[in-house]
């Protein structure tokens, strides 16, 4: 499929439906003369665009899927740290199974600094200081980048898993359950540093620690956060086909169930299936009141469930090409603060751009220039995919003082730092 036969295609939808070009332009709120450069093949379409014009035109996804093979994943670039001074030294840690190690500084191979030795017998205080910790990390992790987060719940994970293997019973199958906790967890801050392959791997190995603990949830909650993974990569199919099969099974706890619903209408919306999304919002629904119920201790997935529900939907309705009933959506769920930066960053770049492809470039402006200080502390390679999409979508009102006055601030918050 080429630019042209795309153009082409695009063109013979529009006079099917009775629209001129202007008509359309205004209805996916891009201009007149970017599509019809569109139709002329002398441009390639986005992928936002091409789901608002499949939305518009009624094309059942068809449209957008020949759109599909012009989207080419971004990469993050920018600097690396400046070692100016001896404090910026490199550190090697080696870590065994038994709990022994070496730590080194400088390159590797250099003599070592420490050495670790074997674990011995955890006390009774070892899990519940293990799980503070934890609980420390993840409170960090909700509002600082995960290159600060990262090292600490793999030391972490390994600690506990070193733990585990010299207890035995009850004891070692509690604290193989909260090494299993903190892997999935570091796949998470992985995914969150745009390392998707870093993010599969601590996710199997929960899987494997979970059932060495004798633990089923974590096999099924393996599905979601790998639809996850699919989910930012467009791929409708592979998001949707692991969350219908969590959805489908009753014997899996409810929070679970709960959190692949709203992934399968997530899926079901990148891929323009309107009735599928429906659907999947409507079963999330109905299993929210046991997910709510079953919130306290230790759990999987988000740590407060407050407003998330709209806020899916919210997505879900943008990607659908509904941007009215979007901004909407995220109005209600946002009328009151998201419990973490990060959630904030996300669905608050997200609500920013929905305003901005809605032709609102004054209330998108006023709702992202708060946000950039946070994206940046946060710094997450799945916001700054959507911070991405802002930025181009607010790009169409060059003129406009507004979308200027945040430029300087919004391309240092695209850059990975």
């Amino acid at each position: 499929m080429t630019r042209a036969e795309f153009g082409g295609e695009l063109r013979r939808r529009r006079l099917r439906q009775g629209l001129t070009l202007g008509q359309l332009a205004a209805l996916v709120h891009y201009s007149r003369s970017h599509l019809s450069k569109i139709e002329n093949g002398h441009k390639t379409p986005s992928v936002q665009l091409s789901r608002k014009c499949d939305a518009v035109l009624s094309a059942g996804g068809e449209l957008h899927a020949l759109a599909a093979e012009f989207s080419r994943p971004e990469r993050d670039s920018g600097p690396g740290l400046l070692a100016r001074e001896n404090v910026y030294l490199q550190w090697n840690l080696h870590l065994r199974s038994d709990g022994s190690g070496a730590f080194e500084v400088g390159e590797v191979g250099t003599p070592t600094v420490t050495e670790l030795p074997r674990s011995a017998a955890p006390s009774a205080d070892t899990l519940p200081g293990l799980a503070a910790l934890f609980e420390e990390t993840k409170r960090l992790g909700r509002t600082s980048s995960p290159s600060l987060v990262l090292p600490m719940a793999i030391t972490q994970a390994h600690v506990a898993i070193s733990a585990a293997g010299q207890s035995a019973g009850r004891d070692q199958r509690h604290l193989l359950r909260h090494a299993a906790r903190t892997a999935e967890f570091a796949g998470w801050m992985a995914q969150e540093g745009g390392d998707d392959r870093g993010s599969l791997w601590w996710t199997d190995h929960a899987v494997a620690l979970s059932s060495a603990a004798g633990d089923d949830d974590m096999t099924s909650y393996a599905l979601v956060r790998r639809a996850v993974v699919s989910l930012y990569r467009g791929d409708s199919s592979a998001t949707t086909g692991p969350t219908e099969k969590v959805l489908n099974d009753g014997t899996i706890h409810p929070r679970i169930r709960w959190l692949a619903a709203l992934g399968a209408a997530q899926g079901y919306a990148i891929g323009l299936d309107h009735t599928g999304a429906m659907r999947a919002l409507e079963t999330a629904a109905g299993l929210y009141e046991q997910a709510y119920r079953l919130e306290g201790g230790a759990h999987l997935g988000p740590s407060a469930l407050h407003g998330r529900p709209l806020l899916i939907e919210a997505w879900c309705q943008y990607d659908l090409g509904n941007l009215a009933a979007a901004a909407a959506l995220f109005e209600r769920a946002m009328s009151r603060p998201l419990p973490s930066n990060r959630d904030h960053a996300r669905f608050g770049t997200r609500r920013a751009l929905v305003h901005a492809a809605l032709g609102d470039p004054d209330r998108a402006s006023e709702l992202i220039g708060p946000l950039l200080d946070v994206v940046c502390s946060v710094d997450s390679a799945t916001i700054r995919t959507d911070l991405r999409d802002f930025a181009r979508t607010i790009t169409r009102f060059r003129g406009h003082r507004g979308s200027h006055d945040i430029q300087s601030a919004l391309m240092a918050a695209l850059t990975k730092r």
